[in-house]
């Protein structure tokens, strides 16, 4: 039987795999071993999504761009603008209140992987069934999910797939699948390119039906080599990259920068991690649960060595901190605080997704995301705002292991009191990371 973590080990626990450090998580995983708060931790409730918001069909969308009315093709550009809005805040509201934490987080690391936009699709519908294709696999089986992303309709439109014909191949979606979703840079040739984007001529998108649809007329259909390996298509390429160590390796890495800390990962660890992953056939559990088990994810120095994403630090702070003000953050302020601060959902600002690490952090946001957290403990020290708190009964040293992953910057207030405590250690620098 392995060692029983304290409070500050399973807040780190719990501040590492979901949104925020709520305390009464901190509380039930705190007396556990490693291995069975991970295991908690890895098997969490089911909590779907609710319905998503009206979407209007492709159909009536091409019927205003087709339009010779200069304000039916305004009105297309305006509904499109406001149904992606409606669909960042549906998912919003998701992860302000979801009981199950990890999966959205690990939702939102996929969307940053298998990267799509609503700028660039112009149909929100795709978007959200790419949502769910992720939300399904998120813990999952990434081999799985790698085969349903090729064939999905918004990646198809995102990296130009449904314009790769075998007269004229496009080699967009060829290059990430390659370079950001498998084998990472430096692994690949110019020549493997080349094959992987022959190999998936034909697979396009009926963006009427919302759905793949395979051009046979389109796909090239002869045999071309890809790492010295014979394909003729997209599942052969999806077959040949899955065979080969980097693809797990890939994952392994991205998965340290997401888990353990901001800087360059340990080559022996990840691969360590990266054997078990394809022993697993990509079991992405079997890899989640050797990260987080694993003597890097809970050493001491590592605490505090990520920066909180802008998700993290926002949803992250209205789900943790206390206070009634947090209520008065709507899913629209929300979604504009986020795109202010970098993560705009379903918009990431290219093909390689979402900044990570102290690139978070500029002279501007680092404004924004001091504001923000300034504005949910503004009126704490109200005694009429505050009643009625529910504030934790504990010393004021776990209250800084609670809400900070190492000792604050700077001092605490001399004048006692939760509120005022709870606010000083939300405003240390040390707050921005986790």
């Amino acid at each position: 039987m392995g060692k029983s973590i304290n409070f500050a080990e399973a807040r780190h626990l719990v501040a590492r795999t979901g949104l925020g450090a709520q305390w009464k998580y901190i509380k039930k995983l705190e007396g556990r071993t490693r291995e069975q708060a991970v295991q908690i931790v890895l098997h969490p409730k089911i909590s779907n999504p609710p319905s998503p918001p009206r979407m209007t069909s492709w159909n009536v969308r091409m019927n205003m761009h087709e339009s010779k009315n200069p304000q039916h093709k305004m009105k297309m550009h305006k509904i499109s603008v406001q149904e992606g809005r409606r669909l960042k805040r549906w998912w919003i509201q998701q992860m302000r209140k979801t009981p199950s934490p990890m999966v959205e987080k690990m939702v939102l690391f996929w969307h940053g992987h298998f990267t799509s936009s609503l700028d660039k699709v112009e149909q929100p519908a795709l978007l959200y069934k790419q949502h769910m294709t992720l939300r399904h696999h998120a813990m999952g089986n990434y081999a799985s999910m790698l085969k349903a992303i090729a064939r999905d309709p918004a990646m198809s439109v995102y990296l130009d797939g449904m314009l790769n014909e075998k007269s004229n191949p496009n080699e967009n979606f060829a290059r990430e699948l390659l370079e950001l979703f498998t084998l990472g840079h430096g692994h690949y040739t110019e020549k493997d390119i080349q094959s992987v984007a022959k190999a998936f001529t034909g697979w396009s998108v009926n963006r009427y039906q919302e759905r793949f649809q395979f051009n046979k007329e389109e796909h090239d259909g002869s045999a071309h080599k890809l790492l010295g390996k014979w394909v003729k298509d997209g599942d052969d390429v999806i077959r040949v990259l899955l065979e080969h160590p980097r693809t797990a390796m890939t994952i392994a890495e991205k998965f340290w920068n997401l888990f353990i800390n901001d800087q360059e990962p340990d080559a022996r660890t990840v691969q360590v991690w990266a054997k078990q992953f394809r022993q697993s056939h990509y079991n992405i559990k079997t890899l989640l649960a050797a990260v987080l088990n694993s003597d890097a994810f809970w050493a001491e120095e590592n605490r505090g060595g990520l920066t909180k994403s802008p998700v993290d630090l926002v949803i992250g702070s209205l789900r943790t901190v206390p206070y009634k003000y947090a209520k008065r953050f709507t899913d629209k302020d929300v979604e504009g605080i986020l795109a202010l601060l970098g993560q705009d959902l379903f918009d990431p600002v290219n093909v390689k997704g979402w900044k990570s690490g102290m690139d978070w952090i500029d002279a501007e946001t680092i404004m924004v995301r001091s504001s923000m957290v300034n504005k949910l403990t503004g009126d704490s020290l109200n005694a009429k705002t505050n009643k009625g708190y529910e504030f934790p009964d504990a010393s004021p040293e776990q209250y800084q292991q609670w809400l900070l992953a190492q000792k604050p910057v700077k001092a605490l207030p001399t004048i006692p009191g939760k509120v005022r405590l709870v606010r000083a250690l939300a405003l240390d620098p040390m707050y921005q990371l986790m």
